[in-house]
C-alpha cells in the first residue's frame, strides 16, 4: 500500500508540530511505507515550509507551455515499450518517444502511474505446502497465546546462531560523504567469505539476554554440542532468573537446523521437562534472533574493527546489555504481529514490517 504525498505532508506536519525532528520523521515513515517514503531532503523542505507559515498539503499550481509531447499516442507507445521491457530506463523511453527527459518522467509516473521498484530477496522459494505449513503454525502460536490462554510470551526463550564477523561493513547510506567533483571516492574494505569471523549462539527472552556462547575457532555448532554447552547454560539462567518457577514453564524455541532438530536434542529437551515450541520452514522472517536482534547488533558494531576474539564477544554482549528491556518486549509483541501477517499473506513472505 502506497502513502500519498499528501498524506506523508500531513504526517510530517502533525510529527513537526510535536517537536520531532527531519530524519526522526522520515525514519518512522520508511519503517511503515518503505516503497512511497520521500528523501530526507524533500522531508526537510515540506519542514521549512511548514516553519515559513505555509499549510497547504496539496502542490501549488503551476502554469507553463501546453504539453505538445505528452499525448495519448506517446502514452500508448510508452506502454507498449514497457510492456515489452520493464527494465528500460527514462533516458532510453525519452530517446525511443523523441520527447525529452522529463516529458518521459511524467508519461510513466503521472499518466502511466508506474513506479520503477527492485526485485524483492526471498529467502526460499516456498511450495504450497510449505505455505500452508507457516499458515498452520502461526495459526496454533496465536490460538496458544492468546490472552488467556494456555501460554505466554513470558515463558518463551529464543535463539539462534549466528556469523558475528571481525570487521562488519556498515551498509551503503551510512557510508555515503559529501565530497566535490575532484575528490576521489574513499574505499570502503568489503567482507569477503574469506574475512575473520566467529560463530556466536545467542538466546534471549522478554526480559533480555540469557546466553552467549562463542563457538571455538574452526568449529562449527554440533547436537553434541548444542546439548553440552548451549542449552544448559539457557537452563541455568533460567534458574538463576526465576529460582521459584518449574522448569516445565520454560517454553523453548528455535529453528530448524539440523543440530536442532538431531534426536540427541530432541531427547535433552525430553529429560529436562522443556516443552519446545514449533518453527515454520524456512522462515527467517518469523525468528526474533532473524528479523530483530542479529541485525541490530551487526548495526551497532558496523565499522568498528577487533582483533582478538575476546574484544569481539565483549562489545556483542555490552551491546546486548544495552538494549532496554523494553525493546525485548516489543520484539515479542513484533513477533506476534508478524505471524498475523503471515496468516493474512496465505503463507508468502511479506512486506512492511
Amino acid at each position: 500500500m502506497d502513502f500519498s504525498k499528501e498524506g506523508c505532508r500531513f504526517y510530517t506536519f502533525t510529527r513537526w508540530k510535536l517537536g520531532n525532528k527531519a530524519t526522526e520523521i522520515r525514519g518512522e515513515l520508511l519503517q511503515v511505507f518503505p516503497e512511497s517514503t520521500p528523501s530526507l531532503e524533500t522531508v526537510s523542505r515540506w519542514i521549512r515550509a511548514f516553519a515559513a507559515g505555509k499549510t497547504q498539503l496539496e502542490d501549488d499550481h503551476r502554469s507553463g507551455r501546453p504539453r505538445t509531447s505528452v499525448t495519448e499516442a506517446t502514452t500508448v507507445r510508452a506502454r507498449a515499450i514497457i510492456d515489452k521491457d520493464p527494465t528500460v530506463t527514462l533516458r532510453f523511453l525519452s530517446l525511443e518517444l523523441g520527447v525529452s527527459y522529463g516529458s518521459a518522467h511524467d508519461i510513466v509516473h503521472e499518466q502511466l502511474g508506474l513506479r520503477k521498484k527492485c526485485a524483492r530477496w526471498i529467502p526460499h522459494l516456498l511450495t504450497e505446502e510449505q505455505k500452508s505449513e507457516r499458515v498452520r503454525i502461526c495459526r496454533l502460536w496465536l490460538a496458544e497465546f492468546e490472552p488467556n490462554g494456555p501460554k505466554r510470551f513470558s515463558d518463551v526463550a529464543t535463539g539462534d546462531e549466528c556469523w558475528i564477523s571481525f570487521f562488519t561493513t556498515r551498509d551503503k547510506q551510512s557510508n555515503m560523504v559529501w565530497l566535490s567533483d575532484e575528490e576521489p571516492r574513499p574505499q570502503i574494505l568489503k567482507e569477503g567469505f574469506r574475512s575473520r569471523k566467529r560463530l556466536f549462539t545467542i538466546f534471549f527472552n522478554s526480559q533480555g539476554p540469557m546466553c552467549v556462547d562463542v563457538m571455538p575457532q574452526q568449529s562449527t555448532i554440533t547436537a553434541q554440542y548444542y546439548t553440552d554447552q548451549v542449552l544448559p547454560q539457557v537452563l541455568e539462567h533460567q534458574a538463576k532468573s526465576a529460582p521459584t518457577r518449574r522448569r516445565s514453564r520454560l517454553l523453548l524455541h528455535h529453528d530448524n537446523a539440523s543440530p536442532h532438530k538431531a534426536r540427541l536434542t530432541v531427547q535433552f529437551l525430553e529429560q529436562q521437562g522443556i516443552t519446545l515450541l514449533p518453527h515454520p520452514p524456512y522462515s527467517p522472517d518469523l525468528a526474533p534472533c532473524d528479523f530483530w536482534l542479529f541485525p541490530k547488533i551487526k548495526g551497532a558494531i558496523a565499522g568498528k574493527q577487533f582483533h582478538r576474539i575476546q574484544d569481539l564477544a565483549r562489545t556483542v554482549n555490552s551491546e546486548l546489555r544495552g538494549i532496554p528491556a523494553s525493546e525485548y518486549r516489543d520484539c515479542f509483541m513484533k513477533w506476534r504481529k508478524r505471524m498475523e501477517r503471515c496468516i493474512e499473506a496465505g503463507g508468502e513472505y511479506f512486506e512492511g514490517m
